[in-house]
């Protein structure tokens, strides 16, 4: 089932002369950030998502934005936020996310692996107990991750996590945040879940052509031969990172 979502990438680049022409609404599509929140990369636009791996809607929305991901321009950080809402397993499976980084493991392949043990294999990732057993199968040291798990760092990582969430105006998952500044709105009348990752990740680029012009920023979508925005293969586009990104607030 997650396969038939990275569908969404072809659309997204069949629509990309409808998306040229789309009129980004106010209270529709996005609202503004009041404040707006500083961002890690002050001199870059960073698009932030904030999730978590229990929540079957950011499991069905991890396809097409880990393929959204791999076109970013050098101007554009793509950066995530766990968050909790209160529900222990939601935050020790976000502790863990911080845990996995902070060792250096978490790739894109754990990050999907930890998604269907969740909501393919039905794996019951609640507890330390419960995610420690699992990444032990996995290869990692279990120690080493209960360790890192308990650490002082990643419980400040995921306490700041936590606090971000609010002030960001943040009510359900996915949600994603432009530069500090938007935040995307569910679409209202798509019939599916594949519908809504491709009007959202609209909306992201549109709002970031909106930034980018705000700042005076050159538009790095426009190769020097003249390639059109999108057209990730021809502009030699980033692979995939091989680390997820974490942000502190």
């Amino acid at each position: 089932m997650r396969r038939w979502f990275l569908v969404c990438a072809v659309m997204l680049g069949s629509l990309a002369g409808v998306v040229a022409n789309a009129q980004l609404v106010e209270g529709t599509d996005y609202q503004l950030l009041s404040p707006a929140q500083p961002t890690s990369h002050p001199d870059k636009i960073v698009v932030t998502e904030f999730f978590s791996y229990q929540c079957p809607h950011c499991f069905h929305f991890s396809p097409a934005i880990d393929d959204w991901e791999t076109r970013l321009p050098p101007d554009v950080v793509f950066e995530r936020i766990p968050v909790s809402f209160g529900r222990p397993e939601w935050a020790s499976i976000g502790q863990a996310y911080y845990a996995l980084m902070a060792m250096g493991k978490l790739d894109v392949k754990m990050d999907t692996a930890i998604f269907n043990a969740i909501h393919v294999q039905n794996i019951r990732l609640t507890d330390l107990s419960s995610i420690a057993d699992w990444v032990a199968k996995q290869g990692i040291n279990a120690r080493d991750f209960t360790d890192m798990y308990n650490s002082f760092a990643v419980k400040m990582d995921m306490d700041r996590a936590e606090k971000a969430a609010p002030a960001y105006g943040i009510d359900g998952v996915p949600t994603l945040i432009v530069d500090g500044r938007y935040r995307l709105l569910a679409p209202r009348n798509v019939p599916t879940e594949l519908d809504m990752a491709n009007r959202e990740l609209q909306v992201v680029n549109l709002l970031i052509a909106k930034e980018r012009a705000a700042r005076g920023m050159p538009n790095p979508a426009m190769a020097s031969t003249g390639a059109p925005v999108g057209d990730a293969n021809k502009q030699g586009a980033a692979t995939k990172p091989a680390s997820r990104k974490k942000v502190h607030h």
